[in-house]
């Protein structure tokens, strides 16, 4: 019998986000991380809290954005972005993007759903 030891799975929090200078925002700041089944969360801030991004890193607040391959996915009803996020939103956001791939398609689903629901609300589709 061939006993293979089972690594248990653990989410990425975001802890495990690494900041450098933003590419293209002065005094802005980026994470990119890889969540392992094909969706890569994006976290931008500014440092000193001038205006460019809808986070502040003195303040806890970050902006996120989730790609799965090319494609954004709709953060909320209204944007693909979602600005002002904390330190455990963010955290929270990335649980709801790992763990059972059933679950994980849910979520993507549900946030499609509500994107849709306000587009034709808004007679845009």
């Amino acid at each position: 019998m061939n006993l293979e030891k089972v690594t248990p799975f653990v989410a990425k929090t975001f802890a495990d986000l690494v900041f450098n200078a933003h590419a293209n925002v002065n005094n802005g700041v980026q994470a990119k991380l890889d969540l392992g089944n094909g969706l890569e969360i994006s976290v931008v801030s500014m440092k000193n809290g001038e205006s460019g991004l809808y986070g502040d890193v003195r303040a806890g607040t970050y902006e996120v954005a989730v790609f799965q391959g090319n494609n954004m996915l709709p953060l909320s009803p209204y944007d693909d972005v979602k600005g002002w996020q904390t330190e455990d939103d963010l955290t929270e956001l990335m649980a709801n993007l790992q763990g059972k791939p059933e679950d994980i398609h849910a979520f993507i689903e549900q946030m499609h759903l509500a994107k849709s629901d306000v587009r034709a609300e808004l007679e845009l589709d």
